[in-house]
């Protein structure tokens, strides 16, 4: 198979990702959020039996998972999709929009009550949705806003769309094995973003990566219980988090602004906020104008930590590009480039003033 894959492609010129700039201005429109009210503190005594033992590196790895002060959490009777549905009509009353006017459904609940379907669908039933309206689950954690924004604006590139929605949420409270370190971090939420023309943030370019040979390094499943709880592995799952996260997204970055001819104090920042240690790392190297993030008071998200940090700082981003950048199991890591034309606007109409 690898080699009838390989002659496939043989000869097969790589293309450079067209422009996404263009007169529609297509992007993110509005931006929302729902956290749970319950909060749980570093002293709460589920983290109590947490492992502290270190691997054949010496690396602990409740030690790769600090910078929380709180994370909110669902209380066993209460579902995500309904914090997401919260976020999705906020995120479409501030783009003037109708559930009617949307035209494709993007994102993902996770962890869902099914193995299919989605608790997406659970999503278009409570906003009453239009049955011609095109549902996209998306299952990467933890990129699927970012590929349910590029997905949407494609769509409405080509033709085929007009208004899009993305949105995403976690459960992973219920889901912890709350004697692994990284079950410190984790915060319950959901996001939600408007994708349409006439965009605040315009999608100008991606880039993505994927290791695979890292493939089962990190991992939902069930182990010792009927209940799935998530698994970082000794070896490779630490490896992902110390070489691939800490140093790949990094390189990827710089790569995608250097292709655009920006630094970091050209950008806002917005990335994967499970541990301080690799957020400082970022920060120290990339220099953002702007490091946008919630991790004190909502610590990880998963997938829904992007749309809720734009949307938590949404209104105050003063940078002219904002920079999204996740990775997640798989493994693989993307990061979108987009305008802030709320900026742009601004700085012309100073401009135009002064002259």
């Amino acid at each position: 198979m690898a080699t009838f894959v390989k002659r496939l492609f043989s000869g097969r010129k790589e293309q450079r990702p067209p422009e996404r700039e263009v007169v529609q201005h297509i992007g993110i429109k509005a931006c929302a959020y729902s956290v749970p009210s319950h909060i749980r503190h570093n002293d709460d005594p589920l983290f109590r039996d947490i492992v502290r033992m270190v691997n054949a590196q010496g690396v602990s790895e409740v030690d790769l998972f600090t910078g929380m002060k709180e994370r909110r959490y669902l209380l066993e009777h209460e579902h995500i999709e309904a914090y997401m549905v919260e976020a999705s009509f906020l995120a479409l009353t501030q783009a003037k929009l109708r559930p009617q006017d949307i035209t494709e459904l993007y994102g993902y609940a996770s962890v869902p009550d099914y193995f299919t379907p989605n608790g997406l669908y659970a999503v278009h039933r409570d906003l009453q949705f239009a049955e011609k309206t095109l549902v996209i689950p998306i299952n990467n954690e933890f990129s699927a806003f970012l590929l349910g924004v590029i997905g949407a604006c494609n769509a409405i590139a080509a033709g085929h769309s007009e208004h899009a929605l993305v949105v995403c949420g976690t459960n992973w409270t219920q889901y912890m094995n709350y004697t692994q370190g990284h079950a410190l971090s984790v915060g319950d939420g959901a996001g939600a973003a408007v994708v349409s023309s006439d965009a605040d943030f315009v999608l100008i370019d991606y880039t993505t990566q994927t290791l695979s040979d890292q493939y089962g390094a990190m991992t939902m499943q069930s182990y010792d219980t009927p209940r799935p709880s998530y698994r970082i592995t000794e070896d490779k799952g630490i490896y992902s988090f110390q070489v691939s996260a800490r140093h790949g997204l990094l390189d990827m970055i710089q790569t995608l602004l250097k292709k655009h001819d920006l630094t970091g104090k050209d950008i806002a920042l917005i990335t994967h906020q499970a541990s301080r240690v690799l957020m400082n790392h970022w920060a120290e190297c990339l220099q953002p104008k702007e490091y946008l993030e919630t991790m004190e008071c909502f610590g990880n998200l998963t997938l829904a930590t992007y749309p809720v940090n734009l949307a938590y700082h949404y209104v105050n981003i003063t940078a002219e590009y904002l920079v999204i950048a996740a990775l997640g199991v798989g493994y693989h890591q993307t990061a979108l480039l987009l305008k802030n034309r709320r900026v742009c606007r601004k700085k012309r109409i100073r401009e135009s003033f002064e002259n």
